[in-house]
């Protein structure tokens, strides 16, 4: 049971020249990384409960849940994964081939993963989705492919087509794309006059628009819009889970937070997903009303803008987090605190996060008053793989053209719409958003001290190195340590 604790060690690159290194030096190299195996291969009994815990509330949770929140089959098979992984714990008897024969833990406790594993395979057996063909792009959690991959084009359900038209919209109809195409249709099919003067009639009402608007807008926000099943279909496609790390923390509903999401990922779909309803996020946390923050630019692409505004996205700005966090009771904002600099180092199971120096949320949060809650998206990094990892020229100038546009210009690779490799469209690969206990920073206060802003900021970090180790062998398995960049 690798990684129990919790304070994650700075990541660092070891390497040994074994050519200059002395016969010594390299003993003590050895004899220092089977120290530190030993130590890990120890059974963390208290950790395993844990966890084992959280399985148990999360099923409990799925037996009430409405259809739509129930646990989906690929966060069922991430379960039934890890428990088989405790099968056999290391420094258990070799004998011992099941979990009720590993002595180290305890009866009780080998009892409770050997009932839970049939439960969990029971609810996937039972599941109405695991008769469903699923396409070649699925990674089942044993690492073979969920499909047969020359046959998956002609299986694939209705039900999973409808996400994929989805995620055409969200990545490729969204933004310029859908302003070019609406400007040809006007052109095309319109007299040019006509065309003409409803297209500048439409600009010169945005300008107008985002000159005037309180950001965000609370009484734009759409609730029908929020339920719409476009936004069920999104959720589905990878699919995306918000669970509280305790379900028993109750969140005050007269009280406002400010939720702090990690990883960005390339596109923050997990962050994205909590602006509508589909996640579950109203039952969650009933009375809070929350806006999700993103880069001010999109609320001057036209046609996108409506959508953000319908669902009452904020511009991640420092005046609209503040009048989100001191505004009606339960008012609440979720901040991806990396932003674009982060989503340059979103790959698989990498863990590098924007947190080292970044402190300014920290702030605004002791200025309102407003509680803190660490959140982790499990699988937000395993979307796309990003090509440009290993080019630091190309970094370079990601870097440089990230700070004059405020977006990253990515080099990534994420799959096709008939084809499972080489696209634009993310994977199928699920997001578990793991929502921390909320730090509580005391009274709004107008000026706070550097010192005071430290010290909170510290906090938040264990908090997130917390959450991060407490779930990351149940979700994300291969992620590797969190490195605060």
């Amino acid at each position: 049971m690798a990684d129990e604790g919790l304070e994650a060690p700075d990541q660092a690159e070891v390497a040994v020249d074994l050519h200059i290194t002395s016969t010594t030096d390299l003993n003590a190299a050895i004899q220092q990384i089977q120290a530190e195996i030993e130590t890990r291969s120890e059974t963390n009994v208290e950790a395993l409960a844990d966890r084992l815990g959280h399985l148990h509330a999360e099923m409990a949770a799925d037996a009430k849940a409405a259809d739509g929140l129930k646990l989906s089959l690929e966060h069922l098979e991430l379960y039934h994964a890890w428990l088989e992984r405790q099968v056999v714990v290391p420094g258990s008897r070799p004998e011992a081939d099941s979990a009720k024969e590993n002595y180290e833990l305890g009866p009780d406790l080998c009892e409770s993963i050997a009932d839970t594993k049939l439960a969990i395979e029971k609810l996937i057996k039972n599941h109405p989705k695991s008769s469903v063909p699923r396409s070649g792009d699925v990674v089942r959690t044993s690492g073979k492919p969920g499909g047969d991959e020359g046959s998956a084009y002609f299986k694939v359900p209705a039900g999973r087509r409808r996400q994929m038209l989805v995620m055409l919209y969200c990545n490729l109809f969204t933004g310029p794309s859908l302003v070019l195409l609406t400007s040809f249709l006007l052109w095309m099919y319109l007299p040019y006059s006509i065309g003409n003067w409803l297209l500048l009639t439409y600009v010169g009402w945005v300008t107008f628009d985002n000159m005037t608007r309180t950001i965000p807008d609370p009484k734009r926000v759409s609730q029908s819009w929020r339920h719409t099943s476009m936004y069920e279909h999104f959720r589905d496609y990878f699919p995306i889970r918000l669970m509280k790390a305790d379900r028993s923390t109750v969140f005050d509903a007269t009280a406002n937070y400010l939720f702090c999401y990690h990883p960005h990922g390339v596109q923050s779909a997990g962050a994205f997903s909590m602006a509508s309803a589909a996640t579950g996020f109203d039952e969650l946390f009933p009375g809070l009303a929350v806006s999700v923050q993103t880069l001010g630019i999109n609320f001057k692409l036209p046609f996108t803008r409506e959508n953000l505004i319908a669902l009452g996205l904020g511009d991640a700005s420092a005046a609209a987090l503040t009048r989100v966090l001191t505004g009606a009771e339960g008012s609440s904002a979720v901040l991806v605190t990396g932003g674009a600099a982060e989503s340059m180092w979103a790959h698989p199971h990498k863990s590098k996060v924007v947190l080292k120096e970044r402190a300014g949320f920290v702030k605004i949060a002791l200025r309102t008053g407003a509680k803190l809650v660490p959140m982790w998206g499990f699988g937000e990094n395993n979307l796309y793989e990003n090509l440009a990892m290993k080019s630091r020229t190309l970094r370079k100038w990601q870097r440089r053209i990230q700070k004059v546009i405020s977006v990253a210009p990515l080099l990534v690779s994420g799959r096709g719409v008939f084809a499972y490799s080489g696209g634009l469209i993310p994977h199928r690969r699920p997001i578990s958003i793991l929502v921390g206990d909320p730090i509580d920073v005391g009274p709004a206060e107008p000026n706070p001290t550097d010192e005071r802003v430290q010290k909170v900021h510290a906090q938040y970090k264990q908090a997130v190195l917390q959450l991060f180790n407490r779930y990351k062998d149940i979700y994300d398995p291969k992620a590797e340590p969190i490195e605060f960049v």
